[in-house]
């Protein structure tokens, strides 16, 4: 799992790191919910708040088997953007629809890897069961936070695991790479 972390970094780009832009903000805000609300205001749609609000969204998408279901779940360019300025990285600013783009298609793939997968393995996504979810949350640098998702599911005398990486952009959860299955 070190390697996938050290090439989900690689892929996204070395460059981006995830800091904790929010503190200041929440520090300046009298509670932590006028923060929340800013920031989903600001780019009119909801966003997950803590990864196992992540998690349990990400799993009912993947019942889908619809990829368009998952972009709510991907950070925007200007998400991406507002990050690398909190950061003062003026070039990663320029190129945040760039990373951004690429990030969706990359993820689009391991999407359809996946169903091919499930395909060959004869596992049938719409009727799996969650029997049990671990979420790891790790801090690789200063303010930056990756989490590992892993589900343990059933789906008739199958048992399998699906796991991807997260990430925390502008203090809410995202998708982020490495989406697998494996079965067991």
């Amino acid at each position: 799992m070190q390697q996938a972390l050290v090439r989900f970094l690689l892929i996204i780009g070395v460059v981006i790191t995830f800091t904790s832009s929010c503190e200041a903000q929440v520090a300046d805000d009298t509670t932590y919910s006028a923060q929340v609300d800013s920031v989903e205001l600001r780019y009119g749609r909801s966003l997950c708040d803590t990864l196992p609000e992540l998690a349990d969204s990400i799993f009912i998408v993947l019942k889908t088997k619809k990829f368009d279901l998952m972009k709510p779940y991907l950070p925007s360019a200007e998400m991406l953007q507002e990050q690398f300025d909190s950061m003062d990285l003026k070039r990663l600013q320029r190129l945040a629809t760039v990373k951004q783009q690429y990030w969706e298609q990359n993820l689009r793939k391991q999407h359809i890897k996946l169903l091919k997968d499930t395909k060959v393995m004869r596992i049938n996504l719409r009727n799996m069961v969650l029997i049990k979810q671990r979420i790891k949350i790790k801090e690789l640098q200063s303010g930056v936070r990756v989490g590992e998702i892993t589900y343990l599911c059933e789906s008739g005398k199958h048992k399998f695991l699906l796991t991807f990486l997260a990430m925390e952009v502008v203090g809410k959860w995202f998708i982020g790479d490495e989406l697998r299955i494996r079965e067991i």
